[in-house]
């Protein structure tokens, strides 16, 4: 059978469009000035908060809200960055895959295409009013891609060692 984009061209360009997808969506996150992307954060905290709250994980009433919030709004950003970047490789594994690319050099691909993309996004932020570019923030962004590297890595190994038994 041939490949999926010799039988159809056009979906080989059109399987990078999440990717660019995903691409637009972190520029736009990172384009909020702080005190908008931190308006931001609060409000997913508070939204996560009520949704634990009703479903009788916490009881809210028995906390200082603005003290939880506020202590919790750093690990709901940078959950959030790893998600982020996390759905980017995982657009850019599946480009790469309609391009016929396979094995650890897909995943490697990947990898660094995000990596590279995280890093331009603080360059990026060094331009936001009350933004820093920091290269914590990378390390923080490729944590959810590290993992699935390693988990298809982990994969492709496996199939490589049964691929050599039979």
């Amino acid at each position: 059978m041939l490949p999926i984009h010799t039988r159809y061209p056009l979906k080989k360009y059109l399987a990078w469009f999440p990717a660019l997808a995903a691409a637009v969506a972190i520029f736009a996150f990172s384009s909020q000035p702080a005190d908008d992307s931190t308006y931001m954060s609060q409000s997913i905290t508070q939204i996560i908060l009520e949704i634990a709250d009703q479903i009788r994980m916490i009881d809210i009433r028995n906390f200082d809200l603005v003290e939880l919030y506020m202590s919790l709004s750093v690990p709901v950003r940078k959950s959030a960055h790893i998600i982020e970047f996390g759905a980017l490789n995982v657009t850019l594994l599946y480009a790469l895959y309609v391009w016929d690319m396979r094995g650890r050099p897909w995943v490697r691909r990947a990898f660094l295409l995000t990596f590279l993309y995280a890093c331009s996004d603080e360059l990026h932020q060094l331009f936001v009013p009350g933004r820093a570019g920091l290269i914590s923030d990378v390390v923080i962004d490729m944590i959810g891609v590290c993992m699935i590297a390693l988990g298809l890595t982990a994969w492709i190994r496996q199939k490589e060692r049964k691929a050599k038994l039979q």
